[in-house]
C-alpha cells in the first residue's frame, strides 16, 4: 500500500539528518562531508565538502529555518553558511568535548551537550556562551566526578527546552527565561529520544525500550508504554498528533497512540536494514535513513488521498487506505467515510427488508474484499435469513425471543419491528417505575417479567426490582440534581452504580468539569466561577472544584496585575503556575519577554551592560528569572574583558575583572578569564583570600553597580 522509493545513499555513516525549508533535505556523514538533496525528486542539490567536517567531528546539526550548519570538533563549534560554505562563527568552550548540538527552532539559539554532562546555550551570531543551562551528574556526593557522564537528548517547542543526561534524568525549563526549571526522574536509564507532543506533554524513550509520556503541569503524572524493542533512537509526532512514530534498534517502525498509551502497530513499516533516523517532509512523506546508509522515501497514506477517492466515488479505495494506516482513524475524513458507508449499509438493509437481496448486494459489492467490512456484510445477509421468523415473533408479541434473536444478529436492530419493540419496552419500563412509586412492586414485576431474560435489559431490571426503594430514591436525586443524596445512595448500594442513568449522570458531571477548565484557559473567569458554584452541590467534586477555583483566582490576579502595569509581578505569577501558559495574555507577555531577551543578548555580546539595564528596567529584578538575567550580565562582562585584552588594554581589563569578582565572585568563568589575562599580560592579579571564595550565583542582586538597592 505504501509507495516507496530509494531516494539516495550516503557514502559513509549518516551523522545528522534534517528536513530544511522548501523541499530540501540535508545530511552529514562521518567522512564524506554533507549533502543537500530535493525531497521531491531525490536529486542532489549541493555537495558540501568542508575541510573541518569529518572523522574528527563529534556533533553535527542543521538549521531547519536558515542555511546554516553547525558542527563541533571536540570543544570547538563551527557555524557554516551552507550556500557558500563560508565560516560564520567559531565558538570555543571550556566545558569538555561536545557530543550533541542543535539549533533551536524559532530562535537564534544553539545548544550543545558535553561529555562532562553540561548543557550550554549560545547564539549562532556570537562567540560567547550565554548560559550553562544545566549540568547532569554534578553536585551528588555519592557520584563524585563521573568518568562516564553524558548529555543524550534535546527537545524544544515554542516555550520550553528539555534535555536528558546522566541517569535518565530529564531537565525542563522555559527557553527564553530559564524559569520553571525542574527535573523528571522516572527512567533511571539512558534516554536517547525526547519529543514534545504539545505545549505541556513530553515524550521520552530509553535504551530499555520504554516510552514515557510526561505531563509538565503535573510532574508526577506519567504514562508508561513498553515497546517490543530496545534502544529507542527517535520519536516523531505524526500529522495526526494523536500518534507518534518510534525508531529503535530494529528493522521495523512502530506506531503508538498517545491517548490510549498503547502500541497500535508493531511493524507499521519494515526495512532490509535497521532504521537509524526518520523525518517527515513538508508534504508528509516519510524519509528513513537505514544503518546501511540507504535513504528511503515513503508516501504515507494521507487525508488528501482519501478526499480524492471520495470525490471519485471510490469509497472502497478510501477504506483500503484507512485499513493500512491506523493513524487515519478518528480524522474528519475517516468520519466522512464512515458516514457514507453507514448510509449505503442502511440502504442495503432497507433493500433486504423489502426483499430485494440483489439490490443490497450491488450496493455493498465494492466492500466485499475489505478486511474491515466483509464479515459485517456477510453477517448482515446471514441475519436476514431469520428476518421472517423475527417478524413472526414480533407479531406474536414474543418479545423475549425476538430480543434474543436481535442480540445474536444485531443487524435486525435496524428494522422497524425492533424499533417498535424498544418503544413498547420504554413505555412498559416507565409504567413499572410509576407502579414502584405507588408501592405496587408486584405489578411492576409482572410488567417487566417478559424482559428478564433479555441480555441487554436483565441487569437493569434485576437492580430496579431488587432495590426498588433505593432505585426510586436515586432517580429522584438525579432528577433534582441532588449530588449529595445521589452519591450517598450509591455509596450505600454499589449495585446502583451499574445503572445506565447513573453513568449518564457521572458523564455529565465530568463534561461540566472539562467545560470549566476550558473557560479558565479562555480567560472567561466569571463564567467559570458561575459553573463552579453550580457544581459545588456535588461533594465528590470538592477537591477538584477547589483546585479549579484557585486557578480562577490566579488568572484573575494576573489580569489585575497586568491592568496595573505591574509587569515584574506578572512574570513571577506566570512562572509559579505552568497552566497559565495557555492564556492569550501569557502568550503575549512571553512574546514581549523573548523580544527583550533578544535585544539584551545582542547588547551582552557587545559588552554593553548599560543598555541591558536600560532595556530591562524594573524587569531586571523578576525573581523567577534572575538566572537568565544574571547570565546576560556575566556575558556582558566577559565580552568587555575579552575585547579589552584583544586591544591590549590590560589596565582597563584588570579593573573590570576586579569589578566582576566583587559582583559575581570567582566563578568558573572568572577563573578562566583570570588565567587568560595573566598569560596575555604577563601580570599576576592581586586576588585576596576573601575574593577567591565562591558566592551564591545570584549574589549580583546585592551589587549597587547592577541594581539600585531601593528597588529590591
Amino acid at each position: 500500500m505504501f509507495e516507496r522509493e530509494n531516494c539516495t545513499k550516503a557514502r559513509s555513516e549518516v551523522t545528522a539528518f534534517s528536513v530544511l525549508k522548501d523541499d530540501r533535505v540535508a545530511f552529514s556523514t562521518q567522512v564524506h562531508g554533507a549533502k543537500i538533496f530535493s525531497s521531491i525528486s531525490c536529486s542532489s542539490i549541493k555537495n558540501l565538502s568542508i575541510e573541518l567536517l569529518g572523522y574528527q567531528t563529534t556533533a553535527v546539526a542543521f538549521s531547519t529555518e536558515y542555511d546554516l550548519l553547525a558542527f563541533a570538533n571536540s570543544n570547538t563549534i563551527y557555524v557554516i553558511n551552507t550556500n557558500n560554505k563560508e565560516l560564520l562563527q567559531t565558538i570555543h568552550t571550556n566545558d569538555g568535548i561536545i557530543e550533541l548540538i542543535s539549533f533551536v527552532p524559532n530562535s537564534m539559539y544553539l545548544v550543545a551537550g558535553t561529555k562532562q554532562g553540561r548543557v550550554l546555550q549560545y547564539r549562532y551570531d556570537g562567540r560567547s556562551q550565554l548560559s550553562r543551562i544545566c549540568s547532569f551528574g554534578h553536585g551528588s556526593k555519592s557520584t563524585g566526578r563521573l568518568k562516564n557522564n553524558y548529555v543524550s537528548a534535546f527537545a524544544s517547542n515554542d516555550e520550553y527546552f528539555a534535555f536528558s543526561g546522566f541517569g535518565g534524568i530529564i531537565t525542563v525549563l522555559k527557553m527564553h527565561s530559564l524559569a520553571n526549571k525542574h527535573s523528571i526522574e522516572s527512567s533511571y536509564v539512558r534516554i536517547n529520544a525526547l519529543c514534545f507532543l504539545d505545549g505541556y506533554r513530553l515524550v521520552s524513550g530509553n535504551v530499555d525500550g520504554l516510552i514515557q509520556i510526561h505531563s509538565l503541569i503535573n510532574i508526577d503524572e506519567c504514562k508508561n508504554i513498553d515497546t517490543p524493542f530496545i534502544n529507542i533512537k527517535q520519536i516523531l509526532v505524526m500529522p495526526n498528533p494523536k500518534y507518534i512514530m518510534v525508531c529503535a534498534e530494529s528493522k521495523n517502525l512502530i506506531i503508538i497512540d498517545t491517548h490510549t498509551a498503547k502500541v497500535v502497530s508493531r511493524n507499521y513499516l519494515s526495512f532490509e536494514s535497521d532504521v537509524a533516523r526518520i523525518a517527515l517532509t513538508l508534504d508528509n512523506h516519510l524519509l528513513v535513513v537505514l544503518e546501511n546508509n540507504l535513504i528511503e522515501k515513503i508516501q504515507l497514506p494521507s487525508k488528501e488521498l482519501i478526499k480524492e477517492h471520495l470525490v471519485n466515488n471510490e469509497l472502497h479505495k478510501a477504506y483500503e487506505i484507512i485499513e493500512n494506516d491506523p493513524m487515519l482513524e478518528g480524522t474528519r475524513e475517516y468520519k466522512r467515510v464512515e458516514v457514507l458507508y453507514d448510509k449505503l449499509y442502511t440502504q442495503a438493509i432497507t433493500s433486504l427488508i423489502n426483499g430485494n437481496a440483489k439490490e443490497a448486494r450491488e450496493l455493498l459489492a465494492m466492500f466485499n474484499e475489505l478486511e474491515s467490512k466483509k464479515d459485517d456484510i456477510k453477517q448482515m445477509f446471514k441475519a436476514f435469513e431469520y428476518y421472517p421468523r423475527f417478524k413472526t415473533l414480533y407479531l406474536e408479541k414474543k418479545y423475549a425471543l425476538a430480543y434474543a434473536m436481535s442480540d445474536k444478529h444485531p443487524v435486525l436492530q435496524h428494522t422497524m419491528q425492533y424499533q417498535k419493540m424498544e418503544e413498547v419496552y420504554n413505555e412498559n419500563f416507565s409504567f413499572a417505575q410509576k407502579q414502584i412509586l405507588r408501592g405496587r412492586l408486584d405489578v411492576a414485576k409482572e410488567i417487566l417479567m417478559p424482559y428478564t431474560t433479555v441480555a441487554s435489559k436483565k441487569d437493569t431490571i434485576k437492580i430496579v426490582l431488587r432495590y426498588s426503594s433505593e432505585y426510586i430514591a436515586l432517580l429522584k436525586a438525579i432528577t433534582q440534581k441532588d449530588f449529595i443524596e445521589a452519591e450517598e445512595i450509591v455509596k450505600r448500594n454499589k449495585q446502583l452504580s451499574k445503572l445506565p442513568m447513573y453513568d449518564s449522570f457521572k458523564n455529565a458531571t465530568d463534561n461540566a468539569l472539562i467545560q470549566v477548565q476550558e473557560l479558565i484557559h479562555e480567560g472567561e473567569i466569571d463564567l467559570a466561577i458561575k459553573h463552579i458554584k453550580q457544581l459545588m452541590k456535588n461533594p465528590t467534586l470538592k477537591e477538584k472544584l477547589q483546585a479549579l477555583y484557585r486557578e480562577c483566582m490566579i488568572v484573575r490576579k494576573l489580569e489585575q496585575t497586568y491592568e496595573k502595569k505591574e509587569f515584574r509581578e506578572c512574570y513571577e505569577i506566570m512562572d509559579r503556575s505552568v497552566f497559565l501558559g495557555n492564556l492569550e495574555l501569557s502568550e503575549q507577555l512571553e512574546i514581549h519577554w523573548a523580544k527583550l531577551m533578544n535585544e539584551c543578548e545582542e547588547h551582552a555580546l557587545k559588552g554593553d551592560l548599560k543598555s541591558i539595564k536600560k532595556v530591562l528596567g524594573d524587569l531586571i529584578l523578576v525573581k523567577s528569572r534572575v538566572n537568565k538575567i544574571g547570565d546576560l550580565i556575566r556575558v556582558s562582562f566577559h565580552t568587555k574583558i575579552k575585547f579589552l585584552m584583544a586591544k591590549k588594554s590590560f589596565g582597563a581589563a584588570e579593573s573590570i575583572i576586579y569589578s566582576y569578582i566583587d559582583i559575581f565572585g570567582t566563578d568558573r568563568e572568572a577563573l578562566v578569564l583570570m588565567k587568560t589575562y595573566e598569560k596575555a599580560s604577563n601580570k599576576k592579579l592581586a586576588i585576596t583570600s576573601t575574593q577567591i571564595e565562591r558566592v551564591p550565583r545570584n549574589h549580583w542582586l546585592s551589587s549597587p553597580m547592577i541594581v539600585e538597592q531601593e528597588k529590591i
